[in-house]
């Protein structure tokens, strides 16, 4: 009896997807998405188009699998990491650090999420999209750590701080693959800190007594 295995199961057991992926991802990046082809895909990742259609149905599908993939392992390094981060703010700090750092590492990888992903509808329906987005959760686990603590306000809401960390994250990245400004985007981790930090640290004075003198003379 032969037991037919699902595609979802051979890509957790081969190493060809990362080899699909990775030629995607130069195709991608030298051609477009909407140049290439599955056989330019196939030629990068030295496979053969019948080879490719075991794990994908489409180009769009192994475009869309291309940041759940890669989304996933920073994931998982992450968590090895944030044990070993004391206090919010400095979690908050290693996560646009990390960020910042893996788009830099990744240049290809970038330019296809931020550049041909960002505006494609259909991803934002996609199963990999939520992978992605429960990703950036983080940031919003780290800002209510925040509030707990008593670094962070507590009157603003957690997702639009996530929003406003990936926005100055994002802004920044894109400048720098269009028009090659900043040179390194990891030289800009403090500025982005410290312009999140200063709309979402709880100020000293907020917690004051009021104390009056009287001066005679």
């Amino acid at each position: 009896m032969t037991v037919e295995v699902s595609k979802r199961e051979k890509r957790q057991n081969t190493q060809k997807i990362t080899n699909i992926l990775e030629g995607a991802l130069r195709v991608f990046g030298e051609m477009g998405y909407e140049n290439a082809t599955i056989s330019d895909i196939c030629r990068a990742a030295k496979i053969s188009d019948a080879t490719l259609y075991e794990y994908f149905d489409s180009k769009e599908e192994v475009l869309f699998t291309i940041p759940k993939e890669y989304t996933e392992r920073e994931v998982e390094r992450f968590k090895e990491i944030m044990p070993h981060i004391r206090g919010a703010r400095e979690k908050l700090w290693a996560i646009i650090k990390g960020y910042l750092a893996f788009y830099q590492e990744n240049k290809l990888y970038t330019s296809v999420v931020l550049l041909t992903l960002k505006g494609n509808k259909r991803f934002l329906n996609a199963p990999a999209y939520t992978i992605v987005r429960e990703a950036s959760r983080g940031i919003v686990n780290v800002f209510n750590e925040g509030v707990k603590e008593g670094v962070f306000r507590d009157d603003i809401d957690g997702y639009l701080v996530r929003n406003m960390v990936l926005g100055f994250i994002e802004h920044i990245t894109i400048q720098w693959l269009l028009i090659g400004r900043p040179e390194r985007i990891t030289d800009h981790v403090d500025i982005i800190f410290d312009m999140v930090i200063r709309s979402i640290e709880k100020k000293k004075d907020e917690d004051y007594i009021e104390v009056r003198l009287k001066i005679d003379g």
